[in-house]
């Protein structure tokens, strides 16, 4: 089996590639041949526009058996606090559309796209390959992708009326749109570094996240790839 594992950024994938390193054997590139099989390592940047173009050409060259997105994410959700690792079940793109005056209008509303063409249900994102991972017991969660972080009440407040969303990348629907178009088994991770709120980084909790998404990870493969 091939599986690839994505991050936005070096420093969300850099642990698992340090782990890899050690207790298994490196081929060409920032590929890791485990227990007889094959993990390949690829960073495709941060926003949708980054993470579509280097995923897409990528699967033109070669497609393997599934596809991990890991990384950060900030939570909309009281219970799931800064160092939770979750994975996703369904993303949207939520700034994706025109302001008219105080409300948002998306790419559905104004009818520029079928919220129920491939790949879209109901304008979501839908991941169906869930039950193919029992090994992870994550909790599945409902998520929304922007370009610009929300940092203010206001936009905060639209959002979470609009979408409900329990957690926000930057990249995640990107992530799905592509691995549905191609056709191709995938999964998104995501550990929770801070609450959407009003911007305060000093609230971060950005290592702590980090090193619980790479200890989940560890213990997933491990446990996965026999």
């Amino acid at each position: 089996m091939q599986v690839w594992v994505t991050a936005p950024t070096d420093r969300e994938i850099h642990p698992l590639i340090t782990w890899l390193q050690s207790i298994s054997q490196p081929t060409d590139g920032q590929k890791y041949r485990f227990r007889g099989h094959d993990i390949v390592i690829k960073t495709t940047g941060v926003g949708a526009v980054a993470t579509v173009f280097h995923l897409s050409r990528a699967l033109q060259e070669t497609m393997p058996d599934c596809v991990l997105q890991i990384g950060l994410a900030g939570s909309y959700a009281a219970e799931l606090c800064p160092g939770t690792v979750v994975r996703v079940h369904r993303d949207r793109l939520a700034d994706l559309g025109a302001e008219d005056h105080d409300r948002f209008l998306d790419v559905f509303t104004l009818g520029l796209d079928a919220a129920d063409a491939f790949p879209f249900q109901q304008g979501w994102l839908v991941n169906p390959h869930l039950q193919a991972f029992p090994e992870l017991t994550l909790p599945a969660v409902q998520a929304i992708t922007v370009q610009t972080v929300s940092g203010s009440a206001s936009t905060i407040a639209r959002r979470a009326a609009g979408y409900h969303p329990q957690i926000e990348t930057m990249e995640g629907a990107a992530f799905h749109y592509v691995c549905l178009q191609m056709h191709v088994p995938f999964l998104q991770i995501r550990a929770i570094s801070n609450y959407v709120e009003p911007r305060d980084k000093s609230k971060w909790r950005i290592s702590t996240a980090i090193e619980n998404l790479h200890r989940v990870m560890k213990q997933w493969l491990d446990a996965w790839l026999r």
